[in-house]
């Protein structure tokens, strides 16, 4: 376990790294109010000296002139982008789960018809039992407490879906999807299609597949986490997400289907047209105040790590 260092002290680690930290206390005052080990070991990597290899040098050595204001430039542009990115995440979340429960209700009217293990796919009987486990969980945690749970069940003596996903995350929401049957499935999916080519009108209709749906809600489950855990977001690595079909149809041709830019990409088909340039509007302002702040790496070596090519975004307006 490492020893307890004062935030003197851990400025002078810093300091003996290679990194200029004036002697004016702003520094420390930020660390006092932020924390260390956010600020510094969630942000340094691209400010570290790098073997031939690419590799952080041993012991750790700044690059030459990393002034500690860029680490904090860093760190505070990363919030920004969480902040930004959950507004809209939180938007697409409510457009999905009234469509889920719509789509689904149309299709199967009955009262508690989430509940019936036919009205699932049926390839995959133990996810299903699963879901329909934690739907039914949900219902029984949350009857006893003051809402709409409580007031559907006394006075109408069953949940409607377009209540009950009210009280299910997006991660709940994921796995429901999954479990629909390919024709639920589908319908959804073009739902988000048809609301984008009535929208935009394009020349050729947009196609959303139900994988592709699948790729959006998972993205959207685990930026959401980060956003809500205050975990880091502009250099997460997602692995290889399905985009290819959207960022063809978009045009992009330059996309890292393992960064943040996904997200973008869904944003533009999912999202309200009106919401996406709000959106757009909102990221590109964030860029502007943020890109002057860098000098031992240049912001386009951010951007890079974001897998955003601005000339490429520029084509989802």
């Amino acid at each position: 376990m490492k020893e307890y260092k004062t935030f003197n002290q851990q400025l002078t680690i810093l300091r003996n790294r290679g990194m200029i930290v004036p002697q004016n206390g702003a520094q420390k005052r930020f660390l006092e109010q932020e924390n260390y080990y956010n600020v510094i070991n969630g942000y340094k990597d691209i400010f570290l000296t790098k073997d031939a290899q690419g590799n952080p040098i041993k012991p750790e050595a700044y690059i030459q002139n990393t002034h500690f204001d860029e680490l904090k430039a860093l760190f505070l542009f990363d919030r920004e982008l969480r902040f930004l990115f959950i507004k809209y995440l939180l938007i697409f979340e409510n457009s999905f789960k009234t469509v889920i429960s719509h789509e689904f209700s149309r299709k199967y009217p009955k009262a508690n018809s989430y509940l019936d293990i036919a009205n699932y796919r049926d390839d995959d009987s133990k996810s299903v039992l699963k879901q329909i486990s934690i739907l039914t969980k949900t219902i029984h945690e949350n009857v006893g407490a003051k809402g709409a749970i409580k007031h559907y069940i006394e006075e109408h003596g069953s949940v409607p879906l377009w209540v009950l996903v009210n009280y299910l995350t997006i991660g709940n929401l994921s796995y429901l999807y999954t479990a629909l049957k390919n024709s639920d499935k589908n319908s959804i999916a073009k739902y988000y299609a048809d609301k984008y080519n009535k929208q935009y009108k394009p020349a050729l209709n947009l196609k959303i597949s139900s994988e592709d749906m699948s790729s959006v809600l998972k993205i959207t489950n685990l930026i959401r986490n980060q956003c809500a855990h205050d975990e880091r977001l502009f250099s997460t690595d997602y692995k290889s997400t399905r985009v290819s079909n959207i960022a063809s149809y978009l045009g992009i041709n330059n996309c890292n289907n393992r960064r943040i830019v996904v997200a973008i990409l869904y944003f533009k088909v999912v999202l309200n047209k009106n919401y996406y340039r709000k959106f757009d509007s909102e990221l590109h302002d964030i860029f502007k105040r943020f890109t002057s702040e860098f000098h031992t790496v240049s912001f386009d070596d951010i951007l890079n790590i974001m897998g955003i090519d601005l000339d490429e975004l520029k084509k989802l307006i």
